[in-house]
């Protein structure tokens, strides 16, 4: 082999082992690249998984708070309603748990200790492992269920007074707003969803917007024939439940506001101490409001747990028509008289004539849209309203001689009234 050959086949030989250091390289290149993209990928779907697993938490967090909603707004559902069946009470409240002792779970437990108001019940304050009793919820325990260990339902409060919401400033014109006296108390729902490692903790704020406003003992939309000087209708604020006491500090609403001139409540001089209230005696102001009686009617008789066609007659203890603890929303779509010891509780509306004779009594709203007759015939033989009384109609008080049909004002018996709307979120926010 001459020189000239031995010197290209050594460049060839050269050639060939760079080609191989670049073929190494160009296969180092792609396995770092294959390797990144798996772990790439990996991470991506580990990502997505637990953004979906992020997601599901927030919904169940959603659906318990949906079941303390539902669980709180309907007492008529005594399978699953859970809030109390006496009055409400600052430092009320309810776990809902998937299983025993999950209550355990929510970070503010302990804060109970010591928020100076009795949580469980018992009638002590703050007593050591003090926390809100718990219930079980509704929702399935299958695989596939919902998941959220703990909803908190709870009465809000400001300084260890119950939050309500309602007519604050008792003007119609106005919109309800939050406050200490008027509509029902608000609701302070916590709920904590789990899927998988993730967890959301939901928080919110609910509240019964009031199915109307009611300020005074009566409100009349036609002039007022009041008879005889024993009758009774009262503004000052009364105890919801016998003897009626008046509630020491609390505000008088008006006796009767009549939709014309004060004149359309006509009254003899021994009359005016009969109809008392804010301002004193013969507290009688025109309102500056009216009702829309047809709105009222389609509201309450779609919500209504009785209604009746035709007219009616009604006595003794038949039918019921609520319970104190249970109070109904009642609709008429007739004339209605009762007689006798009946009693009934919640909103009565009459879509029709309403003669109310006898000892019979309604705590709540009573809704006439006809002409309300009211009559007692004797000391025992008395009618009362407990609440608040509207009527569209002609209101005729036919005492005679000795009894008294009596209307007394009370704002704890139509704040128990206007608990028969369902629970609405106010806000929401996740914490």
């Amino acid at each position: 082999m001459n020189a000239e050959s031995k010197r290209l086949a050594g460049a060839a030989r050269g050639e060939s082992g760079n080609a191989l250091v670049a073929a190494l390289l160009v296969l180092m290149v792609l396995t770092a690249a294959g390797v990144a993209f798996v772990a790439v990928t990996k991470s991506e779907k580990q990502i997505s998984g637990n953004a979906v697993m992020a997601t599901e938490a927030f919904y169940n967090a959603e659906a318990g708070i949906s079941e303390g909603l539902y669980r709180m707004s309907f007492k008529k559902d005594s399978l699953n309603f859970i809030g109390p069946n006496g009055p409400e009470t600052p430092g009320w409240g309810r776990y809902i748990v998937r299983a025993s002792g999950a209550s355990a779970m929510d970070p503010a437990v302990a804060t109970l200790v010591s928020d100076g108001m009795d949580n469980d019940g018992d009638s002590f304050v703050d007593e050591s492992g003090e926390r809100y009793p718990e219930i079980l919820s509704k929702q399935d325990a299958d695989a596939n269920g919902m998941r959220y260990p703990y909803v908190r339902v709870e009465y809000k409060t400001q300084g260890g007074q119950l939050v309500r919401y309602g007519d604050a400033d008792q003007n119609a014109l106005t919109p309800p707003k939050e406050n200490f006296t008027y509509g029902a108390p608000m609701l302070r729902i916590t709920a904590s969803g789990k899927r998988g490692g993730a967890t959301k903790v939901l928080e919110a704020e609910a509240v019964r917007f009031p199915l109307m406003s009611t300020e005074s003992a009566m409100w009349t939309g036609t002039p007022l024939t009041l008879n005889g000087n024993a009758f009774w209708i009262d503004g000052h604020d009364h105890a919801m439940t016998a003897p009626y006491d008046t509630i020491p500090n609390a505000k008088a609403a008006t006796g009767i506001l009549t939709k014309g001139p004060k004149t359309d409540v006509s009254m003899t001089i021994n009359q005016e101490d009969n109809v008392t209230g804010d301002g004193g005696e013969a507290s009688v102001a025109q309102a500056t409001f009216d009702y829309d009686f047809d709105a009222l009617w389609n509201t309450l008789s779609v919500a209504a747990q009785n209604e009746y066609t035709g007219n009616q007659n009604w006595t003794g203890t038949s039918p019921q028509a609520g319970t104190l603890t249970n109070p109904a929303i009642t609709v008429v779509k007739g004339d209605l008289g009762i007689k006798g010891t009946w009693t009934g509780y919640g909103i009565l509306m009459v879509n029709g004539n309403l003669d109310m004779q006898g000892g019979s009594q309604f705590n709540g709203i009573v809704i006439c849209t006809g002409v309300l007759d009211l009559a007692g015939g004797g000391p025992s033989d008395v009618a009362h309203i407990v609440g608040s009384v509207i009527a569209k109609g002609v209101v005729a008080d036919n005492n005679t001689t000795g009894g008294a049909a009596r209307i007394f004002y009370s704002s704890q018996a139509i704040n128990n009234a206007l608990t028969l709307n369902r629970y609405t979120l106010a806000w929401w926010r996740e914490r």
